[in-house]
């Protein structure tokens, strides 16, 4: 008979229960929302406002706190069982590990789509700073150029600095970063009860200046766009898997002991594990709060400054718009913004390296023996190398950055985000002690969450299919 599993003793912060010495604790999600404020926030939020108005911010909001839920719900079984959940879903009923081979196929897939539309974003960032116009002949020529610099520069630091330091550099920006915008909403003076109001569910049509002026963005159905705008905000499950398994750095709960057996049930052993979710409440918790003011502040000023003017970011005008939310102050902070946009968008790029190269890990190492037998840093050369090899070859090949974004944005950022939820409903009345099993509260947070992403994915996947092939 083995032996029960003991949870190992706590810290003495963790002994007393929350307080804000938990804040310690607030790493690895800064990665998660520095991963997701490129294209996310500071795009598809802002867009979504600038096209909509406030009528979409319900679906731009849920979306962040859905994806809250799901992630703290893959969080909260790796640490109560040290085992990470891609591992526990190759036992779900079926063919041997049909599961993890759906989620790493999927996930896998998408990388090279988001490292080739985001480096493409951030060249034509790089076009506006040294003012090439977007009308200029070789206009994308240049940002193609300035993406694969980026794609260089990123690779070499993701292969020669460790994880550690990629941590610290995250909060910072994420800090500077929450704290701009915060300013600069309130201080453009919304109509906070119309956000209120945007908080209702409905599906808007395109306004006539929309479809006069944006003709590409009004060919787009709306459950389409609106699609992508919840994939981009808040990041993905080819995040996510990462973002968890960044969590066998910290050791909290279980996580990093090697130990069989059933979970001992007896009230000191159940108190510990519930003490030992603090870690993984407070990293999810603050990342995604980071994650919910990022996509209200920017579709708010997206609605106040932007929907007014009748000014959408698309094409190789995506984020030039946007400069607005900080020149409403003074015009020179026009050339804080272009650091800030940078800033972001080289973090978003920089940290996505190192999430993939988790995501792959976790998501292939439960299923292959011959990858679990491969040594770390040839795993880790192979993953770069596809991102980057991937990325370039796509970059060079595409029109612009949203139709290599939107793919991938639909699948791995809306679709497989539900399938993860109901997932963990299974993983964890199958793997979790009863007494340490999700409350009702999480239980039908988590329901929820995977109808709505599930349902949403596939509208939006149908409907993106069916304006690719024409129908």
């Amino acid at each position: 008979m083995s032996e029960k599993i003991e949870y190992p003793e706590l810290t003495p912060e963790l002994e007393k229960g929350w307080n804000w010495k938990a804040l310690k604790y607030f790493g690895a999600g800064a990665i998660m929302a520095s991963v997701t404020i490129g294209s996310g926030e500071t795009l598809s939020a802002s867009r979504g406002g600038a096209v909509f108005g406030y009528v979409m911010m319900w679906a731009l909001v849920a979306s962040a706190i859905m994806k809250g839920v799901q992630v703290y719900t893959g969080a909260r079984h790796f640490t109560l069982t040290g085992v990470h959940p891609m591992t526990h879903w190759g036992q779900i009923p079926g063919p041997k590990n049909w599961v993890p081979w759906f989620f790493a196929i999927l996930s896998i897939a998408c990388f090279p789509f988001w490292l080739s539309g985001l480096p493409l974003m951030i060249g034509q960032i790089i076009n506006w700073v040294a003012g090439i116009p977007t009308d200029h002949p070789q206009f994308l020529l240049y940002a193609r150029t300035w993406g694969s610099v980026c794609i260089i520069v990123a690779v070499a630091l993701t292969f020669f600095q460790g994880y550690g330091l990629l941590e610290k550099v995250q909060t910072v920006i994420v800090a500077l970063l929450l704290v701009s915008m915060l300013i600069a909403c309130f201080a453009a003076q919304p109509d906070w009860m119309a956000a209120l109001a945007g908080l209702i569910p409905s599906m808007p049509a395109y306004e006539p200046w929309v479809v006069e002026k944006y003709p590409k963005v009004a060919a787009t159905p709306v459950i389409e766009e609106v699609g992508w705008y919840l994939g981009a905000i808040g990041g993905g499950t080819y995040d996510y898997l990462g973002y968890i398994g960044c969590m066998r750095e910290k050791k909290w709960g279980l996580i990093g002991r090697k130990q069989q057996g059933a979970i001992a049930e007896d009230e000191a052993n159940i108190r510990r594990g519930k003490r030992w979710l603090i870690p993984a409440k407070t990293d999810v918790g603050l990342g995604f709060f980071c994650v919910l003011v990022f996509t209200i502040c920017f579709t708010v000023l997206g609605a106040v400054v932007l929907h007014p003017q009748e000014q959408v970011p698309e094409g190789f005008s995506l984020f030039s718009y946007q400069a607005q939310f900080l020149t409403q102050f003074h015009g020179s902070l026009e050339y804080l913004y272009k650091v800030g946009i940078f800033m972001a968008f080289f973090g978003t790029i920089y940290g996505a390296y190192e999430i993939y190269i988790r995501t792959a890990q976790e998501c292939l190492r439960p299923v292959s023996q011959k990858i679990q037998d491969m040594p770390e840093r040839k795993f880790r050369n192979i993953i770069l190398a596809y991102c980057a090899l991937g990325g370039l070859g796509l970059m060079w090949t595409a029109p612009d950055a949203v139709s290599l974004v939107k793919p991938a944005a639909i699948i791995g950022g809306v679709f497989t985000c539900g399938l993860w939820c109901f997932a963990m409903i299974w993983a964890d009345k199958k793997f979790v002690p009863k007494a340490l099993q999700m409350g009702p509260v999480l239980l039908i947070l988590t329901i929820v969450s995977g109808v709505v992403l599930t349902c949403l994915g596939l509208k939006a996947i149908i409907a993106y299919v069916q304006g690719f092939f024409g129908g």
